[in-house]
């Protein structure tokens, strides 16, 4: 493909240079906010299922004080229990885990509130993959996924729902995101770790809670006055690429296998399994992140009446790393001029990146605009430091192109003589440039012959306008003018010499 020569389309291309190179390194804020809102979405969830355990517990000590039912309380209450034990145990690592990642990730307290770099994409990498905090926490999932299905008899194990606790390998296809860590972790950014930890929360909170359930069950009839209703959802996971299948199961608190819900999601209506669950599945496209809506119907035992609950399930999608390209001849910047460039930090944040230019100087113009004025030619470097990594850009300084010489807007030819006499003087200007640079004109010769000259007559000029020298009082229609050994000085301070220029009086 032949590559454009001209001035303003060089300029046009070099407009976009760094931002394109440094497209694959960002991070969004859409992506960030996304990732937050998930994360307080679970956190919700993992706070009604903590005030359904209690109500569980606070239960199970009602009907240990009936005789009727006391003997088979003193049996299933201990393992209840145990399982809510060690469900908030589970979450308590879980939490440190968090607590180390944020620390990781440079935690500060300001004015109360934790400050922490959320786009940073090594903490989850350095903490959980290369300081084996990771394995650590899958290895604590598995003996608490064991712990709490003993519980249960294991002549009864096969009537407990199944546990929501899903420790393989998720496909990728990223390269070297082979095992459990890495797979969920590496080169996440801080916030997107944050709700995948969150995430495995909600998923021992629930294990425990279904647990706790089924052992309150064994006792017979649950005489629980249910005043307050949630929606519970759980998905497959919180950030998917492209492509792949987001399934979304929701129920509501306090669940009576009596009066099962409808559920509505995504406007795919379905009565709840046995588990009390209504599973969905879809498959994700592209854009930054999308939600689900969910909504339940179930009547109160209460007071009989039809209740309805909505929520929302919200997920993130993300972009596998992608190619960038650099164009290797267009990256020209012009000396003596301002030349705008727009710069990206990437995940990095704006006010702290230095941006600094080996071949003049470069400001800020405001956001990410920026002007760089190289001060001499040849290759120079565009250097872009934040968060302590360096990222250079080749440049190649060059001269801007000769301007043409011009009379008023005419660079020769017939003109009619009192126009030419007019336009006072010669002017030289660059043509198709995105530049307003100007020239100035230092000297030139201007001759006159044919009508109203009885021979060639030069005459030389300082500066730009020629005033009432013998060639322009003796010109007139029929004359000859010629323009010669034009002399200019651009931006840059050195001088050029243009063409001739002659035109022919009307």
């Amino acid at each position: 493909m032949a590559l454009p020569k001209e001035p303003r389309q060089k300029m046009i291309n070099l407009m976009y240079l760094v931002l394109t190179a440094l497209l694959a390194l960002n991070v969004s804020n859409e992506i960030l906010n996304a990732f937050k809102t998930v994360d307080n979405s679970l956190l919700n969830s993992n706070d009604v299922i903590k005030s359904s355990n209690q109500v569980i517990a606070n239960s199970l000590a009602e009907q240990g004080k009936k005789p009727e039912l006391a003997a088979k309380v003193a049996i299933w209450k201990p393992k209840a229990d145990s399982a809510i034990k060690l469900a908030n145990d589970m979450s308590a690592y879980i939490e440190e885990v968090k607590k180390r990642l944020k620390l990781e990730s440079g935690l500060v307290m300001e004015d109360g509130v934790e400050v922490f770099k959320e786009d940073d994409l090594d903490a989850a990498t350095r903490l959980l993959d290369v300081k084996g905090e990771g394995p650590k926490l899958q290895a604590a999932l598995q003996k608490f996924l064991d712990d709490v299905t003993k519980i249960v008899p294991a002549e009864q194990r096969s009537k407990l729902p199944k546990l929501p606790i899903d420790l393989s390998v998720p496909k990728t296809k990223n390269m070297g995101s082979n095992t459990w860590t890495s797979a969920y972790f590496r080169m996440a950014p801080t916030v997107a770790g944050l709700t995948i930890l969150s995430k495995f929360q909600n998923d021992v909170l629930r294990a425990g809670n279904l647990v706790a359930e089924f052992c309150q069950g064994q006792i017979g009839k649950v005489e629980v006055v249910l005043d307050k209703f949630e929606i519970l959802t759980s998905q497959n996971s919180t950030y998917l690429l492209p492509g792949q299948q987001l399934e979304v199961k929701a129920g509501i608190g306090a669940f009576s296998s009596a009066a099962k819900p409808t559920i509505t999601i995504n406007g795919v209506s379905q009565v709840a399994n046995d588990s009390g669950f209504a599973r969905y599945t879809t498959t994700i496209g592209g854009g930054g992140g999308g939600s689900v809506p969910v909504t339940v119907s179930f009547k109160d035992p209460n007071t009989g009446q039809e209740v309805t609950k909505s929520t929302t399930v919200n997920y993130t999608v993300g972009q596998a790393s992608g190619a960038s390209i650099f164009l290797e001849k267009m990256n020209v910047m012009y000396v003596g001029v301002d030349n705008p460039l727009t710069l990206s930090t990437g995940s990095g944040k704006r006010e702290n990146a230095k941006v600094t230019f080996s071949g003049g100087t470069i400001s800020s113009a405001g956001g990410d605009k920026y002007i760089a004025k190289p001060s001499e030619t040849g290759p120079a470097t565009v250097t872009i430091t934040v968060d302590g990594k360096s990222f250079p850009f080749p440049i190649r300084c060059k001269l801007l192109p000769d301007p043409i010489a011009l009379v008023g807007t005419l660079k020769g030819g017939r003109v009619q003589s009192a126009q030419f006499k007019a336009s006072g003087g010669v002017r030289a200007a660059l043509q198709d440039s995105e530049f307003d640079a100007q020239f100035q004109v230092v000297s030139y010769t201007l001759a006159g012959n044919g009508a109203g000259f009885q021979q060639y007559t030069p005459v030389a000029v300082n500066g730009a306008q020629w005033g009432s020298n013998a060639v322009i009082t003796q010109a007139k229609p029929g004359s000859s003018i010629f323009i010669d050994d034009i002399i200019v000085r651009g931006p840059d301070g050195r001088n050029r010499k243009l063409p001739a220029i002659a035109f022919q009086l009307q």
